[in-house]
């Protein structure tokens, strides 16, 4: 059950990166349902590494600091991404952070839908 989980999660990142890129100007998807895949894949594992070095950092006391901080460490992660693959292109930082937050977003959309969709199932 956690591999259909996981690859549920996975799939549904790569259709919140296709929406992401289509929205955000300066960024570009290249070849695909397996370049949203590769990138879904390339960003989780850099969010994962960027997630480690923020729990070294001290917390700061403001949350809107902590969310500056959260959104920028998330745009060098989409922007590092970018550079270890030829299927997403981002013109610049700037797009790397929009492009983020874009798909914090959608992920969040999507999150709330699902759990909407999952309470409904539950009470049927």
């Amino acid at each position: 059950m956690a591999v259909l989980s996981f690859l549920v999660r996975w799939a549904l990142l790569a259709l919140v990166v296709v929406v992401a890129a289509w929205a955000t100007p300066d960024v570009d998807l290249r070849r695909g349902a397996v370049s949203a895949l590769v990138v879904a894949a390339l960003i989780a594992l850099a969010n994962l590494v960027a997630e480690q070095v923020l729990r070294l950092l001290p917390t700061p006391d403001s949350l809107l600091l902590l969310a500056a901080l959260t959104l920028l460490v998330n745009g060098l992660a989409v922007w590092l991404a970018s550079t270890l693959t030829s299927r997403l292109d981002v013109d610049g930082f700037v797009a790397a952070v929009t492009f983020a937050m874009m798909v914090s977003v959608f992920s969040i959309a999507l999150g709330t839908l699902g759990m909407r969709v999952g309470r409904r199932s539950a009470e049927a």
